[in-house]
Formats: structure tokens, C-alpha cells, sequence
């Protein structure tokens, strides 16, 4: 698969003078093996131009949506609908937790919901590993891939979220190592009041409450570790309410 062609044909979707032409082309490639994978590259790739790499994270986001998950041939007819081919399923399981980290937020927007539909369908059957694949980069010294990783174990959290507690054993063998992580971390670095440790710190707290709102899982949290979160929780709600640097009738900085 030539990335240049599907560059164009993404540059084109922007240009309306070009974007029929261009869309017909995206829809007599997409079909294509490796077609999925190399919009990836795209999209992590900073030589790509920005706006081309946010067509590709969106039209990536609505093949997985759409063509993800497998899918039967209906009532009464022999040809099976198309699927994402497994080969490039692969491709995409092994390198989306690192496209979330390295991209810009509006991009790593749309490749989380990528994940999200992916760990509905592939977790824990097809894709064990990405308990591994976050645990590198949350255990990893580099702050830069803590921010990344707990999107998308944010991700594999909220999957889960709404299941009867007997249907949460996947994620519950999965907390057993990272609740430990996260709880050492947003203590780490709450006494940081920097943007990036405060986004950190926020993400953290998201993982926690989607974890424990409706089905406290008992083999995870005792008395010391609730004491431990509350305690986290009380330093948070003690901190001062930031001064207001500017007011605009549209927003607030």
C-alpha cells in the first residue's frame, strides 16, 4: 500500500473542489490489506501535514467502528461482509497504545475511541498483551508516556464500567497492577501543581471513579487502600481554587 496515494486522496477529502474524486478513491482502497495500518503511519508520522493526519485518525475511526468487529453474512446470502483483515488488525493492536502517547490531543482523540472499540471486541481473547503494553509505558521513567498510557487504560476501564461484577474479572486481574501504579503516582505527584502533572493527576482520578462507582471490587480495595484514595482525594479538595487569569464571553484560561 502506497502511503503517498492515500496522503493525497486524504488531502484531497479537505479540498472541496477535489474531495468527490478523493473519496471515491479512499472507497476503492479501504477494502485493501494493509489499507488500515498504513493510516496509522499516517497519523503518527510528524512529517504528514496536520490536518491530512486528522483526516486519517478520522477515517481510521470509522473503519473500526464500523468494520472491526466480525461479522456473519445475513439471511440468505453466501458472500461475508467486509472485515478489518486480522493481519492488519494486528498491526493496529501493536501500535495504537504508542499512536495515543506520541499524538496531539485532537488526534489522540480519535485513536482512543479506536481503542475503545478494539478492547470491547478483542479484550482479553484476542489481546491479552495490552496489560503488558500499558504496564511498560506507566511503569516507564519517561513522564512523557504516563499521560498516553492512562488514556488508554482509562479506556480499558470504562469497557467495563457498566458490567455485572462477575463479567469484570478481566479488568480485575488487570487493576491487581496498575491500581498499585496509579495510586504511588497521582501521590507522587500531587504536591506538582504544573499543568501536565494536574492533567496527569485528573486522568488518574477518572480510572478510579469509573472503576469503583458502581461495583466496589472488594479483592482489590481494603480499608488501607479506600484510605489511601480518600486521603488523595481530601488533598485534592483541600487544594486553592486557581485565580481566574482571563474572562472572555466565550471562554474562561
Amino acid at each position: 500500500m502506497d502511503p503517498n496515494r492515500i496522503i493525497q486522496a486524504l488531502k484531497g477529502t479537505i479540498d472541496p473542489n477535489l474531495r468527490i474524486a478523493a473519496e471515491n478513491e479512499l472507497n476503492q482502497s479501504y477494502k485493501i490489506i494493509n489499507f488500515a495500518p498504513t493510516l496509522l503511519q499516517i497519523i503518527v508520522s510528524e512529517q504528514v501535514e496536520f490536518p491530512v493526519r486528522q483526516a486519517a485518525a478520522i477515517y481510521l475511526k470509522n473503519m473500526v467502528s464500523q468494520y472491526w468487529q466480525d461479522r456473519e453474512p445475513s439471511l440468505g446470502e453466501a458472500v461475508f461482509p467486509f472485515n478489518i483483515h486480522e493481519n492488519d488488525r494486528t498491526q493496529i493492536r501493536d501500535n495504537i497504545v504508542e499512536g495515543i502517547i506520541q499524538c496531539p490531543e485532537s488526534i489522540r482523540a480519535q485513536l482512543t475511541v479506536c481503542l475503545r472499540a478494539i478492547i470491547k471486541h478483542d479484550f482479553p481473547g484476542r489481546w491479552t498483551a495490552i496489560v503488558d503494553k500499558i504496564g511498560l509505558y506507566l511503569q516507564s521513567q519517561n513522564s512523557g508516556s504516563w499521560y498516553g498510557s492512562l488514556l488508554a487504560l482509562y479506556q480499558l476501564v470504562k469497557t467495563y464500567e457498566y458490567k455485572k461484577a462477575e463479567e469484570r474479572d478481566p479488568l480485575l486481574a488487570a487493576m491487581q497492577i496498575f491500581l498499585p501504579r496509579i495510586q504511588q503516582l497521582v501521590t507522587q505527584l500531587l504536591p506538582d501543581s504544573t499543568i501536565f502533572s494536574v492533567l496527569v493527576q485528573k486522568q488518574i482520578l477518572k480510572i478510579f471513579h469509573a472503576l469503583v462507582q458502581y461495583s466496589l471490587p472488594l479483592q482489590l480495595i481494603n480499608n488501607t487502600v479506600i484510605t489511601h484514595w480518600m486521603e488523595i482525594l481530601r488533598a485534592v479538595m483541600d487544594r486553592d481554587v486557581p485565580p481566574v487569569r482571563f474572562i472572555s464571553s466565550f471562554f474562561i484560561v
